[in-house]
């Protein structure tokens, strides 16, 4: 069962993919600047541990892991809100399998056919 109409389709939804990768990107920054910003002016510090270590948690690894966290979840759920998964064998078509898939019109991965009709 093919998951776009032609190939223009699959590339839309790609760049929509795309589009909406950056402005997770951006989400997922927002607060480590937000953080470095207020830790330089008088505003955060009072609030900051005087222990290291625990400062180190609070203002670089809980913030990073937000950023991983907002990074890793859009890269599983990205490809299925924007429907760029195989239906057969469920490869999510990115980087070079969405390159693939659209020179082929088939998934890179199983060879199921992706594309129902082939652009003229």
């Amino acid at each position: 069962m093919p998951i776009a109409g032609n190939r223009e389709e699959l590339q839309s939804r790609h760049r929509a993919y795309e589009r909406e990768r950056s402005l997770v990107l951006g989400a997922g920054f927002a607060p480590l600047l937000f953080i470095y910003l207020m830790v330089h002016t008088r505003y955060l510090r009072p609030y900051v541990s005087e222990s290291k270590s625990i400062a180190l948690l609070e203002l670089l690894i809980l913030p990073a892991a937000w950023f991983a966290g907002m990074l890793l979840l859009y890269t599983w759920f990205g490809p299925i809100r924007h429907r760029l998964r195989c239906p057969r064998c469920a490869h999510r078509l990115v980087g070079t399998a969405i390159t693939a898939a659209l020179e082929t019109g088939s998934c890179a991965n199983c060879g199921a056919r992706l594309v129902s009709q082939p652009t003229v």
